[in-house]
């Protein structure tokens, strides 16, 4: 699948990208430590994933390549943070996951949160290939058809890699690793990394 075709997704995809993104992050060093146990982790996964579909379809931009073989979660950031306090996210999540896996990803948030650009850009939160088709340019496709627009319209991109892997594919399409790494306590690392408009 050298060129998927990438489409913006509806609500009608929610589904099968949840399942996808369940199944593809089911190795990700992060997701294992937010959800330690692998039986819990798949049990979990599509409630958890399918809330950040749900916000990311509301307020960004989420695209599948092909038959919902990959998908890309973007949000516009404008770096002026949340207008007010609203709960209502936190408390979705714990009623999905439970307490103990929120309390988790919260410290995952608070150190992705302070590290986070001020400055205005789109943020890469997920991107996920399924494991049949990873390494058959699914992912390339699902950055590119993003990074385009962003060139057009000069606004530079964010994300933080999860994976050594990932940084590679993350740097051939422009991102370049910023100063230090997130370290979560006894986990694993995340990789910040920033791209300028092309």
């Amino acid at each position: 699948m050298s060129n998927p075709v990438v489409r913006a997704a509806t609500t009608a995809d929610l589904d099968e990208a949840g399942r996808l993104l369940a199944v593809a992050f089911m190795p990700d060093p992060v997701s294992r430590w937010i959800f330690p146990d692998p039986a819990e982790r798949a049990r979990l996964h599509p409630a958890f994933f399918r809330l950040f579909l749900e916000a990311v379809l509301d307020a960004g931009s989420l695209h599948v390549a092909g038959d919902t073989v990959g998908a890309a979660l973007w949000l516009p950031v404008d770096g002026h943070g949340p207008a007010e306090d609203d709960d209502g996210p936190a408390l979705r999540l714990e009623a999905a996951i439970g307490p103990e896996h929120t309390k988790r990803f919260a410290v995952l948030d608070d150190l992705m949160s302070a590290d986070h650009p001020t400055r205005p850009h789109s943020y890469l939160p997920f991107i996920a290939v399924h494991p049949d088709h990873q390494g058959t340019g699914v992912g390339r496709a699902l950055l590119e058809h993003h990074l385009r627009r962003l060139d057009a319209e000069g606004i530079p991109a964010y994300l933080e890699a999860s994976t050594t892997r990932s940084i590679s594919l993350y740097a051939r399409h422009g991102f370049r690793r910023t100063a230090g790494t997130l370290d979560l306590p006894e986990g694993p690392s995340l990789y910040p990394m920033w791209r300028d408009p092309a």
